[in-house]
């Protein structure tokens, strides 16, 4: 069965990690994406990864890029030349929208901009995904994840309330590139019942500041800094992650009572009945102010009893709890696994892996993965001649010309 977005051609200038991530999921609901690589501006996840560093194989065997670039086709240009800008202007014809993540204007001074494509393709759709957006003082920063997450303030909050801000990595960078998925998505929705292409400037820095709204509403209410509660809530107690076993083999367990009903279900299934008679817990506001000793007491049931016995006792007394997995016991995961979440891909010039499967199951029309990321420059003939009609011969002088670089 096809994917929701089967029939739509995305040209895909994006690279690093958020753009290409959301330009993925794209591909992954049935999208053809082209993806615009170029020899003489590789995109750095073939090269390296941020979290891990540089590692010792080719171009083609990068395991992020794999990870970021599922399903998509690999069209090498040297967008230096005209004959290069000439190839997309022509793609742009025949293609639904486009999706970049650089910095502002980069795309208008090698006249390729939406202005451009638009006039090759009347009511294209291209979303332009920046670090801090398309104007304002600050257009022409660069930026990442860490600091996406600190301009929006996120950063800030996270953390213990005696220590320092936290430092939020890829995890921030694949939020941005969803966002921007999703923009694409809305402008090709409102293409479909009007027939209107447009614009999208979408922001890195502000798709992560929605995650701010509580604490916008706090500082608006009060004009006081929310400040950083780390593992806390604001007004929850026990809410917390809690040590489980020993200190040399330690787990953790996520343990949440958000009312009287779910307190007493705790008391009960922990045998920790003294709680419940203490009046300095009797209510949700007590509890909260006594949190520190309450948090003490919890944690010496949890350590008596691994995070998963705990969290299925609490579990099965109606109580919000789960263990904190790890890489390895979510890839064992019972349940991930019985879900499929996990697809075997054979990459050209790597070992064979399992990479995510996408997070949604439609019924209808399902996402999917129908192969590896590609290798570079691997679709260039293929788009050139199959999909905009190019000869063999001319292919044969743009290559020797170095505009398929």
């Amino acid at each position: 069965m096809a994917g929701p977005l089967s029939g739509r051609r995305i040209i895909d200038f994006t690279w690093a990690w958020a753009g290409p991530y959301g330009a993925m999921q794209l591909a992954l609901l049935g999208a053809e994406v082209i993806k615009i690589e170029s020899t003489t501006r590789i995109d750095h996840s073939r090269q390296r990864s941020l979290a891990a560093g540089s590692f010792g194989g080719g171009l083609n065997q990068a395991p992020m890029f794999n990870e970021l670039n599922l399903n998509k086709r690999s069209l090498t240009l040297n967008l230096k030349t005209d004959e290069a800008k000439s190839i997309v202007r022509d793609l742009a014809r025949i293609s639904d929208g486009a999706i970049d993540n650089f910095r502002p204007g980069t795309l208008d001074r090698l006249d390729l901009g939406y202005e451009v494509l638009n006039a090759e393709h009347p009511n294209f759709v291209m979303v332009s995904a920046s670090a801090l957006g398309a104007n304002g003082p600050e257009r022409n920063y660069v930026g990442y994840a860490p600091t996406f997450a600190a301009l929006a303030g996120l950063s800030y909050l996270t953390g213990q309330p005696d220590g320092p801000p936290a430092q939020m990595g890829g995890s921030i960078d694949l939020r941005a590139g969803t966002a921007a998925a999703l923009a694409m998505l809305a402008a090709l929705y409102h293409h479909d019942r009007s027939g209107q292409g447009q614009f999208v400037d979408a922001s890195a820095r502000e798709a992560i500041a929605m995650h701010m709204g509580e604490q916008f509403l706090a500082v608006a209410m009060t004009g006081e800094d929310p400040g950083r509660i780390g593992n806390e809530h604001a007004s929850y107690a026990p809410h917390d992650v809690y040590q489980c076993g020993s200190n040399d083999d330690p787990e953790w367990v996520a343990i949440a009572c958000r009312n009287d009903r779910e307190w007493a279900s705790f008391c009960a299934a922990t045998g920790l009945t003294q709680l419940a008679a203490d009046d300095r817990f009797r209510t949700g506001l007590r509890r909260w102010k006594q949190r520190e000793e309450l948090n003490r007491t919890v944690e010496s049931w949890t350590r008596e009893r691994s995070a998963q016995e705990a969290a299925e006792t609490l579990l099965g007394a109606g109580v919000p709890a789960s263990p904190t997995l790890s890489g390895d016991a979510l890839y064992d995961d019972p349940h991930f696994k019985a879900r499929l979440n996990s697809v075997p891909i054979s990459p050209p010039e790597m070992a064979d892996r399992e990479v995510l499967a996408p997070p949604w199951r439609l019924s209808l029309t399902p996402a999917f993965i129908d192969g590896p990321a590609p290798m570079l420059g691997q679709h260039t003939r293929e788009v050139l001649e199959g999909l905009l009609g190019y000869s063999s011969s001319k292919v044969d002088e743009l290559e020797a010309a170095g505009v398929l670089e």
